[in-house]
């Protein structure tokens, strides 16, 4: 008997079998990738950390010790310890996570030539959605600073929002100082442009975009002000010691009494 391929019934019937054929393939494919899928995921996440350390040519795994601020002091994770290291990166992957905690945040630490920086993640929400990104700091003259930034979002407007995403822009951030004189968090994108070593020029036409960086940097970066405050006491306290250390030392001199000759 022949098919009759116009008819509703074998329409039907073809279209039932091609979606449980095309559903099932992939279902198979997303399982057996599921792994690779978690590893770029990964990796992506540890480039950009590296893009924030300024050390981007550098391997994470050989480079970074990871930790995390409990109490406002570092702690340190074992690398061997893998529950440990997944649970560091499933932080990072929680943006509602890291916008709630109240402890135990992650950090990442890198030594090089003598400096060491910080990496902080960061999260918050932009005119259109989810912003996140990576933030290296240190200490230069026992003044807080950004090394270094990377920024990005889900669906901030193009030409605009979307910049805070673009190398050019993530630059601006270089070298600003966390705090004002009295202690505050001063670092911001400022409309009309920077006017101090706090501000950064803000987007034109990104208001809203801005608004949500300004938010997200003072929130997460705010939860890391005790363990940054000890670094720069530690960096006081060391420069302070070093100054003692050239201050010369008053020689004793042995003066010999003066003979006066008798009348």
């Amino acid at each position: 008997m022949a098919i009759n391929k116009n008819s509703n019934a074998y329409i039907i019937i073809y279209t039932v079998v091609m979606v449980v054929i095309v559903g099932a393939l992939l279902a198979f494919l997303a399982t057996s990738l599921k792994d690779k899928q978690a590893a770029n995921v990964l990796n992506e996440k540890k480039v950009s950390i590296m893009k924030a350390f300024g050390s981007a040519e550098e391997n994470f795994d050989d480079v970074v010790t990871m930790g995390r601020i409990v109490d406002g002091a570092f702690v340190e994770v074992n690398k061997e310890d893998k529950a440990a290291v997944d649970a560091m990166f499933a932080d990072l992957a929680d943006l509602k996570g890291l916008t709630a905690s109240e402890n135990e945040f992650p950090i990442f630490k890198y030594e090089k030539d003598g400096v060491t920086k910080y990496v902080a993640p960061m999260a918050g929400k932009g005119l259109w959605g989810d912003i996140w990104g990576y933030v290296s700091l240190n200490v230069v003259d026992q003044k807080v600073q950004i090394s270094g930034i990377v920024m990005d979002h889900a669906g901030e407007t193009p030409g605009l929002g979307a910049e805070i995403a673009t190398e050019i822009w993530q630059k601006k951030f270089e070298g600003k100082v966390l705090y004002n004189a009295e202690g505050e968090f001063a670092v911001r994108m400022q409309k009309g442009g920077a006017q101090n070593d706090h501000q950064v020029d803000a987007i034109t036409g990104g208001t809203k975009t801005c608004d949500g960086v300004n938010a997200m940097l003072a929130n997460s970066i705010g939860k890391y002000k005790s363990f940054l405050d000890t670094l720069t006491a530690a960096v006081a306290e060391d420069t302070t010691s070093e100054e003692q250390a050239q201050e010369p030392v008053a020689e004793d001199v042995n003066v010999e009494p003066t003979k006066v000759e008798e009348e």
